[in-house]
């Protein structure tokens, strides 16, 4: 059973108060003399957080240090995961403290300057740890930082191995307002400890360069004009098509259908870049905070700048249009469950223009999983295991280890049609991204980007499984089966659980895929339409 202690009773017992009564806490404010008054639609300064929260490392609640944030703008928006609402306070000398469920000790922590007004950035502020809430130690301490973006994440690492309870982030000052904004805050723990040293004797496939941080892969990478990096950035400026695909414009709600990134909103159609997928996905398993910060739409949906990495490792803004590869009247891009435009069809297309300029192609059909990885990350170094190395629990371990420690893990099977738990079928030549299960009888878990299965009966599965498949230590199905693990890069900063979950698809109502043949092809499977097409 799981012990409350005296802390979470207080707070329990502070924010079931504030529900009954109505009533807002208000704090000792120096707002009279420091940012004039912010009325009497204030909110409360306390806000509890869950275990699914993608900023905090543990449940637990952040609470300001005066009640002074206006209803729209409360404390609740600096720990939200969306960049576009923000964190207001009359004040730019404030303190916003985190008390966690559990002790963790943080690595790295980030803030996101607000959509708008520079002049309230902070510029000047100190990051503290506590084990009791009284007595504090200063772990990182910032000054005249700047935002030079609205909407930008700055990333700081820290050396600390202290598993502090309570932190703290004391504003010294701004830039030169008397209130204050930010729009995220984040705080990215690191409690696991292990390690696959024994086991990289049998490593292969290394990709670091001593070239590029891009990795080897990217050697030979063009180098961008001024005119390139011009018509990168123009939304309006298309990729050439490839493959015969057609294209359309749709309308854009949201990008993020379950509120932040989830590797459901990544699932294959008519494109045949399967590795690209399998990336998207592992990076919304690890890092949804990190895709977040990667995409900027305008106030409609219908542009939007994307950041990634050239040939070089520098960053690159490419420009995308609501305009997308098209299945009829439907999404024929990567897309969300209900066929609707995600954060993935943007990110997908965004690697077309880039490749055009940097490869001479905008074709991303059959792109390498460690080279697409790298362009979303910054970082290409890799390494990758065959099949028949590992031992069932060795792969595991890679596998736990490798998830575990923040990196990417991709991979597939040698065979096509190998039986899994008598239900599902193999699919060779095609990529899988890896996940941790809660299952104890279940190694892991694989996700097939098509959002779906093949069924060993024939044909193919609803899709309520999000195509994922249990991996069991069966003899057979482990053996069978490469990966190749990659470094996390730019995202890192963006790792906020101390320890990494296992991937439960949400909820959702499935929806007839539709796959094309010359993508079910690649697995050694042939029909003459697209899958379940309507």
């Amino acid at each position: 059973m799981k012990r409350i202690g005296f802390y979470d009773i207080r707070h329990t017992v502070v924010l079931l108060w504030i529900a009954l009564s109505g009533m807002c806490m208000v704090g000792c404010s120096s707002g009279d003399d420091e940012g004039g008054d912010s009325g009497s639609d204030t909110t409360s300064p306390y806000w509890p957080l869950g275990t699914d929260n993608t900023n905090m490392p543990s449940s637990g609640t952040v609470i300001a240090q005066y009640s002074d944030a206006p209803v729209g703008s409360d404390i609740g928006k600096l720990v939200d995961g969306d960049v576009s609402t923000k964190y207001l306070t009359y004040h730019n000398v404030f303190e916003i403290t985190w008390n966690g469920n559990s002790n963790v000790a943080v690595k790295s922590y980030s803030l996101t300057s607000a959509p708008d007004s520079p002049e309230m950035d902070p510029k000047s502020w100190k990051l503290s740890g506590s084990l009791d809430g009284k007595s504090w130690k200063v772990i990182d301490e910032q000054s005249n930082q700047v935002f030079s973006q609205r909407k930008e994440t700055k990333t700081y690492s820290i050396d600390n191995t202290v598993t502090y309870r309570y932190y703290k982030l004391s504003v010294l000052d701004n830039q030169g307002n008397k209130a204050t904004q930010i729009a995220e805050w984040v705080l990215s723990a690191d409690t696991f400890t292990g390690n696959i040293d024994d086991l990289m004797a049998y490593a292969t496939g290394y990709t670091q360069s001593g070239k590029t941080p891009m990795g080897t892969q990217h050697e030979n990478g063009a180098t961008a004009s001024e005119e390139d990096l011009q018509w990168l950035k123009d939304a309006s400026k298309e990729p050439n098509n490839f493959g015969n695909l057609t294209w359309s414009y749709f309308s854009v709600s949201s990008l993020y259908p379950f509120g932040i990134p989830k590797p459901a909103d990544v699932n294959q159609h008519l494109i045949g870049d399967c590795c690209a997928c399998a990336v998207m996905s592992s990076m919304a398993y690890l890092y949804p905070g990190y895709i977040k910060d990667m995409i900027r739409a305008n106030s409609d949906n219908t542009e939007f700048v994307v950041t990634l990495y050239d040939p070089k490792g520098k960053k690159v803004e490419v420009g995308v249009s609501n305009s997308f590869v098209a299945d009829g009247s439907k999404v024929g891009a990567a897309s969300g469950k209900n066929d609707q435009v995600t954060w993935a069809t943007v990110l997908e297309k965004a690697v077309m223009k880039w490749k055009q300029v940097y490869a001479g192609t905008s074709d991303i059909g059959g792109i390498a999983t460690e080279y697409v990885a790298a362009i979303f990350v910054g970082n290409g170094n890799s390494f990758a295991f065959n099949p028949n190395v590992l031992s069932a629990e060795e792969l595991e371990r890679v596998v736990s280890v490798s998830l575990q420690q923040g990196k990417m893990v991709v991979g597939g099977f040698k065979e096509s049609d190998l039986p899994v738990n008598n239900t599902y079928k193999t699919v060779n030549y095609h990529a899988y991204s890896f996940h941790l299960s809660n299952d104890a009888s279940v190694l892991f878990t694989m996700r097939n980007p098509w959002g779906l299965l093949p069924l060993v009966s024939g044909g193919y599965s609803d899709g309520k499984e999000d195509g994922l498949l249990p991996i069991k230590n069966d003899g057979v199905i482990p053996p069978s089966i490469d990966l190749r693990i990659m470094e996390a890069g730019a995202a890192e900063g963006y790792a906020t659980k101390g320890k990494v979950e296992a991937y439960n698809p949400p909820s959702y109502t499935p929806a007839p895929m539709r796959i094309a043949s010359s993508v079910l092809n690649v697995g050694k499977y042939t029909t003459s339409e697209t899958l379940n097409k309507k």
